[in-house]
Order: structure tokens, then C-alpha cells, then sequence
């Protein structure tokens, strides 16, 4: 049996079982917090950097094309950075746990998934 369908199931799974958190928190979160323009600009910056060597290598565009639109976005709103700006600071008690526990769950995944990689590299895993 092959190793992909079960890769992509559980990716699948993973994701709805992820967006089910967010929404929860979502949901269960008392005041509602502005947009954090600011962020949509490093979003930008960010996927507009990494987009660059991945269209001129493959000539795929997306990563250049959102990272431009969230630039943008984050520049039109350049005026609301400071103020819609949320600081570790200004996180209650439950969102910087909240936030901690993403933290450490999304490095987790990063470091299985190179250590995944690693051993799909070497033959180790995947045959």
C-alpha cells in the first residue's frame, strides 16, 4: 500500500482538526480585536521574498502575487499599524497560553517534518 493517501489523510485531518481550534477559539474569545495591518505587511514582505526564487526556479507566481497583495493591504492601512497593534503585553492569561501552545505544537510539526524529510531522503522512510 502506498504511503501518500495515508500522508494526505492525516494532513487533512490534521488541518480540520486545527480549524475546529481556531474557530472554538474564535467563539469563545470576549472582545473582538482590530485588524493587525502591521502583520498583513510582514505576511507580505515575506511571502514576496520567498515567492521570488520559487518563480524565477519553477515559474510559480502565487507566493509573489499574495505576498504583493497582503503588501499592499498592509500598506493602504499604514496609518493603523501602532493602534491595531497587539503585544504579547496586552494577551490575557488564557490568549498567551493559547498562543504558547501554537507555538510549540507548529515547531513540533516543523521538526517531524524535516526529520520526515530526512529519512524519505535517505530511504529510511518511504521506500
Amino acid at each position: 500500500m502506498e504511503l501518500t493517501p495515508w500522508i494526505m489523510i492525516a494532513v487533512l485531518a490534521l488541518i480540520i482538526a486545527l480549524g475546529g481550534v481556531a474557530l472554538y477559539a474564535v467563539k469563545t474569545q470576549k472582545e473582538k480585536r482590530p485588524t493587525d495591518y502591521y502583520a498583513f505587511f510582514m505576511i507580505g514582505l515575506i511571502w514576496t521574498i520567498v515567492g521570488l526564487p520559487m518563480y524565477y526556479n519553477e515559474g510559480n507566481f502565487a507566493f509573489i502575487a499574495m505576498g504583493v497583495v497582503f503588501l499592499v493591504l498592509g500598506l493602504a492601512n499604514k496609518d493603523k499599524w501602532e493602534k491595531n497593534r497587539v503585544r504579547w503585553g496586552d494577551l490575557n492569561k488564557n490568549e498567551k497560553n493559547l498562543k504558547l501552545a501554537i507555538i510549540v505544537i507548529l515547531g513540533v510539526l516543523v521538526f517531524a517534518g524535516m526529520i520526515a524529510f530526512l529519512l524519505v531522503e535517505r530511504g529510511i522512510l518511504g521506500g
